[in-house]
C-alpha cells in the first residue's frame, strides 16, 4: 500500500504541474490572442462548470457502483490528455476560438466531475478513514508543490514557445497520471457493501443531496461550501483581466502573480497537518479556516498604485486565500472520512461537486457581468462584500452545530444520519 501510495502521490501531483499550464494558457489566449470580454471570460470559466450540475448526481451513484475505481481513473486521464491535446494542436495550426475555450472547458468539467467522485473511493482503498487527514494533506502538499513550480515555468513557455506547448505539457502529465496508475499492485476490487449493492444508479443519486440537509451543521457547512467557490470563481474570471488590462502586467509576467498561491498552498497543506490533531475538530476547523480565506481575498481588489507594489499585493489577494482553503479543504476530507458511510462516499462527494459545480457557474458569470457592468475593480469589491457577509451571518451558528456535534459524539450518541437513512 505504501508503494501504491507513493505512485497515487506521483500521478497526482504530475498530473497538476501539467494543469497549471493549462490554467495559465488559457486566459492569455482568451484575453491577449483572441480579445475576450469579462462576460466571454464567464462564459468560459462556467462551462466547466454545466456538466457538473447536470450529471454529477448520477456520476457520484455510478462512481460507487464502480469495481475497479483505478482502471476507470486510468481511463479518464487518457481522455483528458486527448481533449487537451486537440485545443494544442488547434492553437499550433491558428484556428482556435472562443467557442473551442468553451468546448475544452465542458469536457474538462465532465471528466472532473468523474475524477472527482473516484479520488476518494479510490484513496479509502488505499487507506483507512483514519489515516485521510494525513495523506490528503501529504496528496495536496504535492500537487501545491507541482503547481507553484507550474507557476513558474508556465509564463517563460508561453513566451518562448506558444501556448499550444503549455497545453501540450498539460497533455504529457495526463499519460504520466495513468502510468502510474497502471503501475500500482494492489487490487483496486472494490468489496460489496449495502449502499453500493441496493442503490440503482440514477434512483439513489439524490441520497447525497439529503446529507447535506440531514444534520445541522451538514446545513451550515452547505454555507462555507457554496460562498467561498462563488466568490472565488467570481474573482477567479476577473483575475486574468485584472492584471493585464487594470495593472497592465507584462504576459511573460503572468503566471508569476500566482508563485505566492503554490507556497501558500504547501504551507496550507503543512498547517493542517499539525492543526488536525487527535483533539482538534475538523469541522470547527473547515468553517473557520473558510472564513479566514473569504476575509483574505480582500486583498485583490487593494492591489494598485507602482507595478511591482500592486503585483505584490494582488499576488497576496491570490495566495492567502489559497492557504486557508489549503486548510479547509484537508478539514472537510476528515469531516467526510468521519461522517460518511464508505458506501456512499461517492454519491456524497457527486453531491458536493454539484453543489459547487453551481456555485462556480453562478460567480462567474455573477463575475462577469459585474465586471462588464461596474468595472473590474468594482466588481471584486461586490463579490468580496457579498462573500463575507454571508459568513459572518452564517458563522456564529456553524460553530454553535459544530460543537453540540462534538459533544454529542464525546457522549456516545453523535446526532448523525445513519446509512439507511440517506440511502434511496
Amino acid at each position: 500500500m505504501r508503494r501504491d501510495l507513493n505512485l497515487y502521490w506521483w500521478g497526482q501531483t504530475t498530473s497538476a504541474f501539467g494543469s497549471v499550464f493549462t490554467a495559465v494558457a488559457l486566459p492569455v489566449v482568451a484575453i491577449v490572442q483572441l480579445g475576450a470580454s469579462p462576460g466571454q471570460m464567464g462564459l468560459i470559466t462556467a462551462a466547466s462548470t454545466v456538466p457538473g450540475m447536470v450529471l454529477g448526481l448520477p456520476a457520484g451513484a455510478l462512481a460507487d457502483r464502480i469495481r475497479h475505481p483505478r482502471r476507470a481513473l486510468l481511463t479518464l486521464d487518457t481522455f483528458s490528455a486527448l481533449g487537451v491535446g486537440a485545443v494544442a494542436l488547434g492553437l499550433a495550426d491558428h484556428i482556435v476560438s472562443v467557442g473551442w475555450l468553451i468546448g475544452l472547458g465542458v469536457l474538462q468539467g465532465l471528466l472532473s466531475i468523474l475524477i472527482g467522485c473516484l479520488y476518494f473511493v479510490h484513496l479509502r482503498q488505499l487507506v483507512d478513514a483514519d489515516g485521510i487527514g494525513p495523506v490528503r494533506a501529504r496528496l495536496q502538499a504535492g500537487q501545491y508543490g507541482a503547481a507553484l513550480l507550474g507557476r513558474i515555468l508556465a509564463g517563460p513557455v508561453i513566451v518562448a514557445f506558444g501556448s499550444q506547448a503549455a497545453l501540450a505539457i498539460d497533455a504529457a502529465s495526463y499519460l504520466l497520471s495513468a502510468t502510474a496508475l497502471l503501475s500500482m499492485r494492489s487490487s483496486d476490487l472494490t468489496a460489496p457493501t449495502p449502499g453500493r449493492d441496493s442503490t440503482g444508479t440514477f434512483h439513489g443519486a439524490a441520497s447525497g443531496l439529503r446529507f447535506f440537509a440531514g444534520h445541522p451543521f451538514h446545513r451550515a457547512l452547505l454555507v462555507f461550501l457554496v460562498v467561498p467557490v462563488a466568490a472565488m470563481t467570481g474573482l477567479a474570471t476577473l483575475t486574468g483581466p485584472f492584471l493585464l488590462r487594470v495593472i497592465h502586467l507584462p504576459t511573460g509576467y503572468y503566471g508569476l502573480a500566482f508563485v505566492l498561491s503554490g507556497v501558500t498552498g504547501l504551507a496550507g497543506s503543512a498547517a493542517a497537518a499539525r492543526v488536525l490533531g487527535p483533539r482538534s475538530d475538523p469541522r470547527r476547523v473547515t468553517i473557520l479556516a473558510f472564513t479566514g480565506g473569504i476575509a483574505c481575498c480582500l486583498l485583490l481588489p487593494l492591489a494598485g498604485g507602482p507595478l511591482p507594489l500592486a503585483v505584490a499585493c494582488a499576488a497576496l489577494g491570490i495566495g492567502l486565500p489559497i492557504f486557508f482553503g489549503a486548510i479547509a479543504n484537508v478539514a472537510v476530507s476528515s469531516v467526510f472520512a468521519t461522517d460518511v458511510a464508505e458506501g456512499e462516499m461517492g454519491r456524497i462527494t457527486a453531491a458536493l461537486q454539484v453543489i459547487t459545480a453551481t456555485a462556480a457557474m453562478l460567480g462567474s458569470l455573477a463575475g462577469g457581468a459585474l465586471g462588464d457592468q461596474l468595472g473590474i475593480r468594482p466588481a471584486l469589491w461586490a463579490l468580496c462584500a457579498a462573500a463575507l457577509t454571508a459568513a459572518a451571518l452564517a458563522g456564529p451558528h456553524a460553530l454553535r452545530s459544530a460543537r453540540a456535534l462534538r459533544q454529542s459524539e464525546a457522549s456516545g450518541v453523535a446526532d448523525l444520519p445513519t446509512p439507511t437513512e440517506t440511502a434511496v
